[in-house]
């Protein structure tokens, strides 16, 4: 007769380096049987079957029929299989193109590469076992893998013509280009604004920027940047600057970008009917843009300011805060507003100089 007491009692649970290796059993068994779609098993035990994207940093672009696209955390996966070749940067090595298997451990693939080109057919290098912490990039980018430049950027343009019993007129030209590379990036930018009423000029001004930043450990970079800008309503023929610092890469993606750097400005002031200025000054940038929630729609927000070391009371800032809505075949609709400052004005000029924009543009 069976004790019921005995027949209530709890099982003993396998200790969990049995569980640990059931899994893994388990994992490659599913990633053997992938013979068309990438297949990732991750550390909870899910399943999924799709195609890989794109790998940088923790995050792994995944795109499947059933979900759409997947933004997976790298360091939450056990297993991962690509029946068809694709691109790897481990640690500082150069690409490397080849499939991805079962590997000897959680955590681990077995990377089998391609034959190089013109090899005996059936001859290729042989497979190894590689660490999935050690991968840096799956099919990385043109400046991931250090093989060129990526140059993106953006031209906009507005403006509004008036006739009759008044004649005025307003135009705004914008352009922003970025050169990005594996260790550098390059920044190229500047704007500029006319106004006219009853034909008598009303605000004539413009504004330049370059920067070259050089990157360290990732997020870490150093720059030398350069501006310069022209507005004779604010009695200013010239203001030049020439900076170096430091700074920090937050987030750089095609949805969130978020940098801040700080450094020492040397500041040259040709002015108009006022005396001239030269001076040394703490400068700081910030930049940032986000595409929300997924939408295709970007908010952006940039500032750059100096104070001057000789009077503190000496602060100029710039600032631009906008969002942009694609159209389509790279058109976009830009609404921004500019906000311009500084704390010593000469006389008869007021502080603050504020501007609402609606512009149409290109980006690529």
């Amino acid at each position: 007769m069976i004790d019921e007491r005995a027949s209530k009692r709890r099982l003993p649970s396998p200790p969990p380096a049995r569980i640990a290796r059931l899994a893994l059993v388990l994992g490659a068994a599913v990633l053997a049987c992938a013979a068309h779609a990438d297949v990732i098993v991750l550390k909870n035990g899910d399943r999924l079957t799709g195609k890989v994207v794109h790998k940088m940093g923790d995050e792994l672009t995944f795109a499947t029929d059933y979900a759409g696209t997947l933004k997976l955390k790298w360091s939450d996966i056990a297993a991962l299989a690509t029946p068809k070749p694709v691109s790897l940067m481990i640690s500082e090595e150069r690409v490397l193109k080849g499939t991805l298997g079962a590997g000897t451990s959680a955590g681990h693939a077995v990377f089998i590469p391609a034959p190089p080109p013109g090899a005996p057919k059936g001859e290729a290098p042989p497979a190894r076992d590689i660490a999935l912490a050690d991968v840096r990039f799956v099919n990385p980018t043109i400046e991931e893998s250090g093989a060129g430049i990526l140059w993106t950027g953006h031209v906009n343009a507005g403006g509004a013509s008036t006739s009759g019993n008044s004649t005025n007129g307003t135009l705004h030209v914008e352009a922003d280009v970025t050169g990005r590379a594996r260790h550098s990036r390059v920044l190229a930018g500047g704007e500029y604004n006319r106004a006219t009423s009853n034909e008598i000029e009303s605000a004539s001004n413009w504004r330049a920027r370059g920067e070259y930043d050089r990157f360290y450990r990732n997020k870490d970079f150093s720059y030398t940047r350069a501006t310069f800008e022209h507005d004779p309503f604010k009695a200013l023929e010239l203001r030049s600057t020439l900076g170096v610092g430091i700074g920090y890469q937050f987030y750089e993606s095609p949805a969130l970008n978020l940098s801040l750097q700080g450094g020492l400005d040397y500041v040259v002031v040709d002015n108009i009917g006022v005396p001239d200025q030269n001076y040394a000054a703490p400068a700081w940038v910030l930049r940032y843009d986000q595409k929300p929630f997924g939408l295709n729609m970007q908010f952006f927000h940039q500032q750059d300011g100096t104070v001057s070391l000789d009077s503190r009371n000496s602060i100029v800032l710039h600032t631009q805060t906008g969002v942009r809505a694609p159209i389509g075949l790279g058109i976009n609709a830009t609404l921004q507003y500019n906000y311009d400052w500084t704390s010593d004005p000469p006389a008869g000029r007021f502080s603050a100089d504020r501007t609402l924009l609606f512009t149409l543009g290109y980006a690529w």
